[in-house]
C-alpha cells in the first residue's frame, strides 16, 4: 500500500472525546501517528476505518508528530498517560510507521513519562522490544495485545494482522522479559464468535502471561456492520449471520436503509450476561477483567483503579527542576481521584473537564 507523509496540523496531545455523563475511560493522551484508518490489518468491524474522514488506500503518516509532541511535553505541567494508537496500529508491518512509533516512545522514554501500546501485531510487539531493549526494564508502561477470535475465525475478524497463534507466542516471549501485559478480546462479534470460545480465549491468554483482560461486544455503524457481515457472508460461516443481526439490531437486507448515524449494539441485559460470564472466568485464572465502555464499573472485577487494570500508567507532574515525577493517580479523574479536595496533581478542572483542555496541563 502506498505510504504518505503529511504534517499535522493540530495539537499531538488530545483526550478522548468523550463527554463526562458517557465517560467510563481515564483521562489519556492520545497520539496519533497516522491519519484515521490508515491501517493494513484491515479489521472489518473496525471503528475508525468506519469514521466518514478515514483514508483506506494509502498510510498517511504524520511526520512532525514526533517533534511536535516534545514541544508540547515541554510546556505542560501535568501529563495522563500515553496511548499509542486509538486510530490505527502504531506497530502495523509498515517500516514508516513503525519509525514514528518508534520515535515516540524515545521520547516518552526520555521524560519518564507513562504509556500503553495496544497492538494486532506480534512480530511488531518483539520488534520494539528488540529496536528499544530499555523498554524492559522502564517502569511506566505496558503492552495490550487484541485477541478477537479463535485463530479458525481471524479470517473474518482480522485477517491481515498476525495470525493469533502469533500473537499468543509473542505475549510469552514478552512475558519472559517480565514485561507487563494486557490481553483484549473485543470486540466479540457475538453469534459469530461465541461465549465458550472467548472463555478459551482468556484461558490462552492467562497461559501467555496476561495480567488482566479488556472485553466488549462493541457499537457499529452501518458501515462497519455492513463489512463485517458481507465477509461473513462470503464465508463458510454465513448461517451465523440471522444471530448477529438479530443480537445487534441489524438487517444485512437492509444496509442502505440504515441511517448513517444509527449505532448497533447488544442490549443491556445480553452485555451483563456476557460480561459477567468472562469476568468470572478471567477471574478464575487470578486475572483481572474489565468491560469497555458499554457497563459502568461495578461489572468489572473489584478494586481496580480504572479499566486498565494495570498500575503502570501513572499521572506525571512537573516539579520545579523541569522534571516529570509520577504520582499515586491513573488519571481517572471522574471516579478514582485519590483526594477530589486537594487532588495530587493540583488541577480540580480535571475532575469536570471532559475531554480535558490542552491548557489545563500547561
Amino acid at each position: 500500500m502506498k505510504v504518505e507523509f503529511k504534517e499535522l496540523k493540530g495539537n499531538v496531545i488530545h483526550d478522548f472525546p468523550y463527554p463526562k455523563e458517557k465517560r467510563k475511560c481515564p483521562h489519556t493522551v492520545l497520539i496519533s501517528i497516522t491519519h484515521s484508518g490508515c491501517c493494513i490489518h484491515k479489521c472489518p468491524m473496525c471503528y475508525a476505518r468506519a469514521y466518514p474522514w478515514s483514508i483506506e488506500d494509502r498510510i498517511v503518516i504524520y511526520k512532525n508528530v514526533p517533534e511536535k509532541l516534545e514541544t508540547e511535553i515541554k510546556k505542560t505541567k501535568i501529563l495522563p498517560p500515553f496511548y499509542l494508537s486509538q486510530v490505527s496500529d502504531a506497530l502495523q508491518p509498515v517500516s514508516e510507521v513503525r519509525e514514528i512509533t518508534f520515535k515516540v516512545v524515545r521520547i516518552l522514554i526520555k521524560y519518564k513519562l507513562s504509556f500503553h501500546i495496544l497492538t494486532k501485531s506480534a512480530e511488531g510487539a518483539i520488534n520494539l522490544i528488540e529496536t528499544i531493549p530499555e523498554l524492559i526494564k522502564y517502569p511506566y508502561w505496558y503492552l495490550g495485545m487484541t485477541v478477537e477470535s479463535p485463530p479458525e475465525k481471524q479470517a473474518i475478524t482480522s485477517p491481515y494482522a498476525s495470525e493469533i497463534e502469533a500473537r499468543f507466542r509473542a505475549l510469552k516471549k514478552l512475558n519472559s522479559y517480565g514485561i507487563p501485559l494486557v490481553g483484549r478480546t473485543d470486540p466479540t462479534i457475538l453469534g459469530f464468535v461465541e461465549i465458550p470460545e472467548v472463555c478459551y480465549l482468556i484461558k490462552r491468554l492467562a497461559d501467555a502471561g496476561v495480567q488482566h483482560i479488556i472485553g466488549s461486544l462493541g457499537y457499529y455503524n452501518p458501515l462497519s456492520m455492513g463489512r463485517l457481515l458481507k465477509k461473513i457472508e462470503l464465508s463458510k460461516w454465513k448461517e451465523c449471520i440471522p444471530d448477529v443481526e438479530k443480537i445487534y439490531g441489524y438487517h444485512l437486507d437492509s444496509i442502505d436503509n440504515h441511517p448513517k448515524r444509527k449505532r448497533f449494539i447488544a442490549s443491556v441485559s445480553r452485555r451483563i450476561k456476557f460480561h459477567s460470564i468472562l469476568r468470572k472466568e478471567a477471574e478464575k485464572y487470578k486475572l483481572t477483567y474489565s468491560v469497555c465502555l458499554e457497563l459502568s464499573r461495578e461489572y468489572d472485577s473489584k478494586g481496580l483503579l480504572s479499566c486498565e487494570g494495570i498500575y503502570r500508567n501513572f499521572v506525571h507532574i512537573k516539579k520545579v527542576n523541569g522534571k516529570f515525577y509520577p504520582i499515586n493517580c491513573c488519571a481517572d479523574c471522574l471516579s478514582s481521584c485519590p483526594d477530589k479536595i486537594n487532588p495530587p496533581c493540583g488541577e480540580k478542572k480535571l475532575q469536570s473537564e471532559y475531554p480535558y483542555r490542552l491548557k489545563t496541563l500547561n
